[in-house]
């Protein structure tokens, strides 16, 4: 059974830390970071909040390709503050300023 308990999650999810997964494009990508980003290259997912708000960044190098925004990002922050680390992996050749990713666990 799922239920709301009122923070806006499911009480049971269906998704556990390990098998948390999205597929989404990087936002306010850096062209000088994501240039050259082949299919399958893994980037470091950090999670970072900043006066309440929750960023999700994607790092290449330790430099920031582009922020994560999507449903998961709470429990994905969730997630990462119990010791689960994450990576987005590119799943098309970046083009221009366009990268797609799936983030999943590490």
């Amino acid at each position: 059974m799922s239920g709301s308990n009122g923070s806006g999650w499911d009480s049971q999810p269906t998704e556990n830390c390990a098998a948390l997964s999205e597929t989404t494009s990087l936002n306010s990508p850096d062209s000088s970071v994501i240039s050259g980003l082949k299919k399958g290259d893994l980037l470091d997912v950090v999670v970072q909040k900043l006066n309440g708000v929750v960023l999700v960044r994607a790092l290449r190098n330790g430099k920031v390709a582009g922020s994560i925004t999507s449903a998961i990002i709470q429990r994905l922050a969730d997630c990462v503050e119990n010791g689960y680390v994450y990576v987005a992996e590119v799943l098309e050749d970046a083009k221009g300023a366009v990268c797609k990713v799936r983030v999943r666990v590490k």
